[in-house]
């Protein structure tokens, strides 16, 4: 029986993998793993995508739009290397907080321009 985790073959009558112990027979579904320099990057590039149209005097729609998107990818941005324990984790949270800040400014100048 091969294993599905590490690919081993095993006598038809082992219960658990004689290379790794997994339990033969149970489907191996590999930990995803996340990197959490690249949300905050992704979380910054928004920020600063969500100020262009505050800076080219857009509609306030895209101020909104840009803002809201850049509020939700930088409030999961921010807390990912915290979560995780990230060995960088104080620098990727300043990175993603940048991003996080930007986009507020975004949003709030945008329903600002909305409303007046």
């Amino acid at each position: 029986m091969k294993c599905s985790k590490c690919g081993f073959d095993n006598p038809e009558d082992a219960i658990f993998c004689k290379k790794c112990d997994w339990k033969l027979g149970e489907t191996y579904i590999p930990e995803m793993k996340i990197n959490p320099i690249m949300f905050a990057l992704v979380a910054l590039a928004l920020g600063v995508i969500a100020v262009l149209p505050i800076v080219f005097n857009f509609t306030p729609y895209v101020s909104i739009g840009c803002g809201a998107l850049g509020l939700v990818i930088g409030g999961y941005s921010f807390n990912v290397p915290r979560l995780m324990g990230a060995p960088n984790k104080g620098l990727v949270m300043v990175i993603a907080g940048a991003g996080l800040i930007l986009s507020v400014i975004s949003f709030i100048y945008g329903l600002y321009l909305l409303v007046a």
